[in-house]
């Protein structure tokens, strides 16, 4: 029940971020008569996001994730209220969207680090890999709300926004604060080569999900091909979270193994995206990609748990959310800037130097314990 409890306050606080870049578009498109602003909002929001995901992050670890949760969704929802107050102004509407992006920063990291209070301790894996296939589906629900409100009126969108906030208030697991050890200055350079992990995951995923309409046209296809298109990934993500979810506690390899294999293998799927020229090539290399997606981060969120201390986890939980965000910003220009084939190609380069990155500081490591072993050994002797 309490997994339960954590799950509704996960997926009513993340709606809002799949609702907003077609409630935005819509908003933008009353006020001015084009999606233009539309896409600044969304820019500015995501931007506001990362710059303060790790401050809050840590305030969070500070004060007490649950009652900081609590606040920053009240706060979020009433900004987005008073967006709707200040729609006829392009600046102010600006102004309301970045205080918004400031106090949703931290969101993702402070639900992330409750997980572990709301599962027992052996399921705490598989409840990771179950979130990932739950996520697909509030991906699909955004834009499905936002089209079953907008009937109400173009601002009904972004109060629905701010009522899945409020909502997501009402279920935040309570739980003890984590005690803190006087003195405590723990690193977090024991999880970088895990957050360029995510930074590369999110560069790949994005410009394969950017560039649906562009490879859909490729194809001779049009907007309903490009479904059809996030369909195929979306339900290989789903499938392989599922299926991580069912084995992977069960798997004995070492996590940066297994972080290793699913970049390279979401690489190769990316190359057979981007040289697709036909339609059974072009799935094979989605569902190579997306069949990957929910073990990878599963792999990367339990390492980053396992890795930071209990007073750190909201800040390291954030961080990690921040650089797969920043990896969708690049991935999102690489589109916006290459050729159809070339974004794929950066994508798939990007996930195989992480992957690099994560196999020479696992060999690393490894090295680094033999020697130390070895060294004691001397000095028993």
């Amino acid at each position: 029940m309490s997994y339960l409890r954590w799950s509704v306050t996960a997926q009513f606080l993340r709606l809002p971020a799949m609702m907003a870049p077609l409630a935005f578009a819509l908003l933008a498109t009353q006020m001015t008569g084009s999606y233009r602003l539309g896409g600044v909002m969304m820019a500015v929001f995501i931007t506001a996001e990362i710059l303060v995901a790790g401050p809050v992050g840590r305030l969070l670890d500070l004060f007490g994730v649950a009652r900081g949760l609590r606040v920053l969704l009240v706060v979020s929802a009433f900004w987005l209220c008073g967006l709707t107050l200040v729609a006829s102004s392009p600046v102010l509407t600006i102004v309301l969207v970045v205080l918004t992006g400031f106090a949703a920063g931290g969101l993702s990291g402070g639900i992330r680090a409750l997980l572990p209070k709301s599962v027992a301790p052996g399921f705490l894996e598989r409840a990771v890999a179950i979130d990932a296939v739950v996520i697909e589906i509030v991906v699909v629900s955004g834009p499905l709300v936002v089209a079953l409100l907008t009937p109400l009126g173009v601002v009904a969108p972004v109060l629905g926004m701010a009522g899945a906030y409020l909502l997501a208030v009402l279920f935040v697991p309570t739980v003890a604060a984590a005690p803190r050890a006087r003195g405590e200055r723990p690193k977090l350079g024991s999880i970088m080569i895990w957050l360029m992990s995510s930074f590369g995951f999110g560069v790949l995923i994005s410009t394969i999900e950017v560039s649906s309409l562009p490879f859909a046209q490729r194809l001779g296809g049009g907007p309903e091909f490009a479904v059809v298109f996030m369909v195929v990934l979306i339900a290989a993500s789903m499938a392989g979270a599922g299926l991580y979810a069912w084995g992977g506690p069960a798997i004995t390899v070492d996590r940066s193994v297994r972080t290793a294999f699913f970049l390279v293998v979401m690489a190769v799927g990316g190359v057979l995206v981007a040289f697709g020229n036909s339609w059974p090539l072009l799935i094979a290399g989605l569902v190579t990609v997306g069949v990957c997606t929910g073990p990878l981060n599963t792999t990367i969120s339990m390492h980053v748990q396992l890795t930071l201390p209990e007073s750190r986890k909201a800040e390291g939980f954030s961080l990690v959310f921040t650089a797969q965000a920043g990896g969708f910003a690049l991935g999102s220009l690489c589109v916006a800037l290459l050729p159809v084939i070339g974004a794929p190609l950066v994508g798939s380069a990007v996930a195989l130097i992480a992957a690099f990155g994560v196999i020479s500081a696992h060999r690393g490591a490894l090295y680094r314990r033999v020697t130390s072993a070895v060294a004691n050994q001397e000095a028993r002797s």
